[in-house]
């Protein structure tokens, strides 16, 4: 693979990459938008650059510049922004022979009158912008009122500005664009148009991601910072040998990350965003490149708030320590990805708690400070146990069926149910969770014994429930053909809610032990329906390759019942049921917080 990396005077040097080209300078194709840096974008970058410090060999990096041969000369078709910017800097530095007829326009063109401004103003021995405005310049210069030549004045302008505000500035700034400012130099042979590259390059039909640069920088310099000697054919073999080694690697890497249950999972650990291109896309899409999922999470673990490439340029003379740890963190997530515990504690946490307070570096500083993976995985049970426990510290009676969890500790219930399925799911006979089942995402808080309905409309049904199921004795059923006409009756209302009490109030209907998450279409199609009718829907749901919560399924399957009790009833749901499931959450938690 080619060079990529080249200094700034590499790229305006007329001995530098244009001669190694045989071109004459670059070339901004009409189709391109004039030059429109605000002055406070221009200001940003100096100071950027002014404040880098250089160190073991370390740059900064401009981004890249994509050029397009054309025939003696290199075609723009991105990075005019930056080289222009850098042609202001310059010509106020004094290198004005460095960069003078080095950024162009199509000569005999509507932008003919850019290249006379900048070549009668700019690129001379001493500029002829002062601090005067722009309406006093067109006064006396009126052919050069035009869009992009008003933001290269103000630009010029807003350099001046800035170095008059830093007196002896210059030699320093100077020093720093010969010596420590780089860009990365994509030259494209290509038969495609380039108005085309250039639509692909600023749509949303982005070919050139985030991973194409990244890997591009990663297998040309990683290779040759294990210093093999490029002085003989050996050493050049091996540089590439190496190349095609971490190319495939990294293809490998980027396979893994591609399947959707990785994906699924570990997006959840990721709170930070991508860096965007101009028009509002993506910069490092993980839907078309996975392993930009790594990136993310990797630039997470570093402290960072945002994926974007200058992060990494700025490290191109580091590639090879970036890379190793690229795969050290590549390896772990692979390795918790594997391990039933760690799996199955950061789905939960990642879910359940707020990422204010908790996030992937906080977890991944836990894993390196921690002197053993028990150590961590202890200290991942433990923040679970702080999103169950009370007040007071310790863990709630689950056996107490006189407990209203669905209307007092709701979030609380949601958290312990997926505890359970996950204290089975960590059995070697079970498969992992799927990463949607760690939430109650379209799952319903399912009733086994049916609750009263709070609407009244849907009292009704819940009557028929209990006449058909619970009250075996006809003379003792409700009479519901006067339901429809006396709904609005208050007196009715009372009867009908008396009724339901007699009948009810016997279930703890709320009780933890009568509570299940359940998809919410196969519960809703099954609500008010006797338990035998729910249990052999629930099964079929589960038969038919449906995913269900393996908490829901042990309790419908009354796994939770010793076939020995008495209470071992496949067709009924009574409170014995209830008290004995709620007494298995019981233990299987306590069990579970136990187990070191």
């Amino acid at each position: 693979m080619s060079q990529l990396l080249y200094t700034v005077e590499e790229v305006f040097s007329a001995n530098g990459y244009l001669n190694a080209h045989n071109k004459r300078y670059y070339n901004i194709p009409l189709y391109q938008r004039g030059y429109k840096w605000e002055p406070a974008s221009i200001k940003k970058l100096l100071q950027d650059i002014y404040d880098f410090q250089e160190q073991d060999g370390k740059f900064y990096c401009l981004q890249n510049i994509t050029l397009v041969p054309n025939k003696d000369v290199f075609n723009v078709v991105d990075g005019q922004q930056r080289l222009t910017t850098l042609t202001l800097i310059l010509s106020f530095l004094g290198a004005y022979k460095l960069v003078e007829g080095k950024v162009l326009f199509p000569p005999n063109s509507i932008r003919t009158e850019t290249n006379n401004f900048m070549k009668s103003f700019i690129t001379v021995v001493s500029p002829k912008i002062d601090s005067s405005s722009w309406p006093n310049f067109i006064s006396k210069n009126a052919k050069y009122d035009h869009q992009d030549i008003f933001y290269l004045y103000q630009g010029f302008q807003a350099v001046a500005e800035w170095f008059k505000s830093r007196p002896g500035a210059k030699d320093q700034m100077w020093h720093k664009l010969r010596n420590d400012v780089k860009f990365i130099v994509n030259n494209i042979e290509t038969t495609e148009s380039e108005e085309k590259i250039f639509i692909n390059l600023n749509s949303k039909r982005v070919p050139l991601d985030g991973a194409d640069l990244l890997r591009a920088m990663i297998i040309t310099r990683a290779a040759q910072e294990l210093n093999f000697g490029e002085s003989n054919i050996k050493g050049i073999v091996r540089i590439n040998e190496r190349r095609l080694k971490i190319g495939a690697d990294l293809d490998l890497i980027n396979q893994w990350w591609g399947k959707k249950k990785v994906k699924d999972y570990f997006r959840k650990f990721i709170k930070i965003k991508s860096d965007e291109t101009v028009n509002g896309t993506k910069l490092f899409n993980d839907e078309q490149y996975p392993i930009n999922l790594l990136y993310l999470l990797f630039s997470e673990k570093c402290g960072s708030e945002l994926l974007a490439l200058e992060d990494y340029e700025k490290r191109s003379n580091e590639m090879l320590q970036f890379y190793t740890e690229l795969l050290e963190l590549h390896y772990t997530m692979q390795d918790w990805h594997q391990d039933k515990e760690i799996y199955h504690y950061l789905g939960f946490l990642f879910t359940h708690l707020s990422s204010a307070t908790f996030g992937f570096k906080k977890v991944w500083d836990m894993w390196k400070g921690s002197a053993t993976r028990t150590n961590f995985i202890d200290e991942l049970r433990g923040m679970i146990k702080e999103t169950i426990v009370e007040s007071d510290g310790n863990l709630p009676d689950f056996s107490d069926i006189t407990s209203n969890w669905y209307e007092k500790n709701k979030d609380k219930l949601i958290r312990t149910l997926i505890l359970m399925d996950i204290t089975y799911a960590l059995r070697e006979d079970h498969a992992n969770m799927p990463s949607k089942a760690f939430s109650r995402t379209e799952q319903d808080i399912e009733h086994i014994f049916p609750q009263n309905p709070a609407e009244v409309t849907e009292k009704k049904d819940y009557i028929e429930f209990l006449n058909n199921y619970i009250v075996a004795d006809p003379k003792g059923q409700f009479d519901l053909s006067l339901f429809d006409i006396m709904l609005e009756d208050e007196e009715y209302k009372t009867k009908v809610e008396e009724f339901i009490a007699l009948h009810t109030n016997a279930y703890k209907t709320h009780a933890i032990g009568n509570l299940v998450l359940l998809a919410a279409k196969l519960n809703r199609s099954i609500k008010n329906k006797p338990y035998a009718h729910k249990r052999s829907r629930v099964v079929r749901h589960y038969h038919d390759g449906n995913y269900l919560q393996p908490h829901t399924f042990n309790v419908f399957t009354r796994y939770i019942n010793d076939p020995d009790d008495e209470n071992f009833d496949l067709l009924h749901w009574t409170n014995l049921d209830i008290n004995a499931n709620s007494n298995s959450i019981n233990d299987k938690i306590i069990e579970f917080f136990s187990s070191k």
